[in-house]
């Protein structure tokens, strides 16, 4: 009964399936589709972390220029003035301007700020470093007293943010942010 059945149903050529070469070529060129998406992810990966920097570097500039906005009576005295982010020196900030030794009408305000935004810097960016220039465009008359922290700050400061990021041309590229303000 087999030899008849198998008698009337003669395979044809075209009906075999696949053989093991067309397995193997369809693989390859399967993986070579799957390579050219990975290459592609690696891409989008490392874009992705550099725009997330370049985010962090906008966000530190303009924290420090609300933060001076809020302490004119240092700002007009250039207490905000200086370079920032040496990697390697965060310092810890809790002891200054406490509760039971409080900053007051001096600098230690400013040096607490600026001391905070260099700790930002250094743990939010590789190789960040910071600097603040502000330039008032009125002279002050030496009457200048800590009841100024009213007044606004007449002038400009110039706040720039630099990193290193990697990029798809070379290994790593310095990146800066510059915002020019009026705090």
């Amino acid at each position: 009964m087999l030899k008849k059945l198998l008698k009337h149903r003669k395979i044809k050529r075209s009906e075999n399936g696949f053989t093991l070469i067309e397995a193997m070529i369809a693989v390859v060129v399967f993986s070579f589709g799957l390579l050219g998406v990975a290459g592609v992810m690696i891409v989008s990966v490392k874009n992705n972390h550099n725009g997330y920097l370049r985010s962090q570097a906008t966000f530190l500039a303009h924290s420090i220029i609300e933060t001076m906005r809020m302490n004119s009576w240092e700002l007009w005295r250039n207490a905000y003035n200086g370079n920032y982010g040496n990697p390697g020196s965060v310092v810890n900030i809790s002891s200054m301007c406490t509760v039971s030794a409080p900053c007051g009408c001096n600098a230690g305000v400013a040096a607490r700020d600026t001391q905070q935004w260099s700790n930002m810097i250094i743990q939010s960016l590789p190789n960040g470093k910071g600097s603040i220039q502000c330039a008032p465009t009125v002279a002050l008359s030496n009457s200048v007293s800590c009841d100024m922290s009213d007044e606004p700050y007449l002038g400009m400061c110039t706040v720039t943010v630099s990193w290193t990021e990697s990029n798809e041309t070379d290994a790593s590229s310095t990146q800066q942010i510059t915002i020019v303000a009026n705090p």
